[in-house]
Parts: structure tokens; sequence; C-alpha cells
């Protein structure tokens, strides 16, 4: 019988002191550095300023085991940027409509019901799409859509209005940096 406690008295020790000592002994921080550039598609990469943290994404020479590229989310103090890539054959105004009408459905709410007009865009890189902004007294951001070859990329970018107000150069440095990854061939 002895034996037997002895056991689950180390399984008990393990999962409720050790499990978790290390746990908070390994960070979740994942900052970046100036020069980071964050693979969108195999193709499409952006460059990131110093100080956001990586919560999912590769850096343009990291490949995942299967070799796909993960939806990106970073963050900035309170702001949230993520990006998605997905097939998609239509226009980047279209990818907008859909994407909204997604929201729409699953949460109640449209995006471009509370936003500015969408207005075009074209990054340093050439890309060219739509973007809307949004202001509410809880939440301030932005959305913006490209096509790129047979990729639609969805950029969201959500926050408290204070924290948006003080990163928005980040902001539009991020969103004017997508581009084509150097080097790339396809």
């Amino acid at each position: 019988m002895f034996p037997h406690a002895a056991a689950i008295l180390a399984v008990w020790l393990l999962w409720v002191v050790i499990v978790p000592a290390i746990d908070s002994a390994v960070s979740s921080e994942d900052p970046t550095v100036a020069g980071d550039r964050l693979a969108v598609t195999e193709s499409v990469s952006f460059t990131v300023p110093a100080g956001w943290n990586i919560n999912s994404g590769f850096l343009i020479d990291q490949r995942s085991a299967s070799g796909s590229v993960p939806r990106v989310e970073l963050t900035g103090g309170s702001v949230s940027f993520v990006v998605d890539a997905d097939d998609f054959t239509g226009t980047a105004d279209e990818l907008l409509s859909q994407v909204d009408a997604v929201s729409l459905a699953t949460n109640g709410s449209s995006v471009l019901a509370i936003s500015s007009p969408p207005q075009p865009v074209t990054t340093d890189g050439g890309l060219t799409g739509v973007q809307i902004r949004f202001d509410t007294p809880r939440a301030a951001g932005s959305m913006a859509t490209f096509v790129v070859g047979d990729k639609g990329i969805r950029v969201q970018v959500v926050g408290p209005p204070d924290q948006i107000a003080s990163h928005s150069q980040e902001i539009a440095d991020m969103i004017a940096s997508f581009g084509t990854t150097e080097g790339d061939t396809k």
C-alpha cells in the first residue's frame, strides 16, 4: 500500500509543483528585432518594428515541419496585429466584403457598418488593396485586404484607441512593408 501512496505523491508533486514552476520559468515572449521580416505566404512577407511580440508566425527563413506558413499574430502593448492568408479568387474589395459577411454571421457585428469608407492602399512593395479604419469608444483599428496571385490576405489591427494612436506609425509602416519576399522565385 505504501509504494502506491509514494507513486501518487510523486505524480501530485510533478503536476502541482514541478510543471507550474517550469511553466513560469519559460517566457512566452518572442520580441522582434529591427529588420525582422515575417512570412505571410510562400511569396509575401512584411517587416515588423523592434519590440512587437510574435505570438504566432515565422520569420521568412523559418519553416514549419509541414512547410506551411501559419497565421501571423503580433502584439504591441494592447494592440493586436493579425495577418491571415488563404486561397481566394476575386478582388481585394470582394475579400473585404466576404470578411465582413463572415463577421456579421458569426458574431452579429459588421466592421463595415462602423468604419470609414474603404480606401485604396498600395504598399511600398507594389501590392494594391483596400483598407478601412474604425474607431469606437472601446476599440479602434483597421482592416486591409490584398489579393496576390491565388491568395487573399487579410490584415486586422485592433486595440484600445489610445494604444492604436501611439502605435499608428508602426502599424502604417508594417502595412506599407508588405511585398514579395526577397529571393522568391515564384
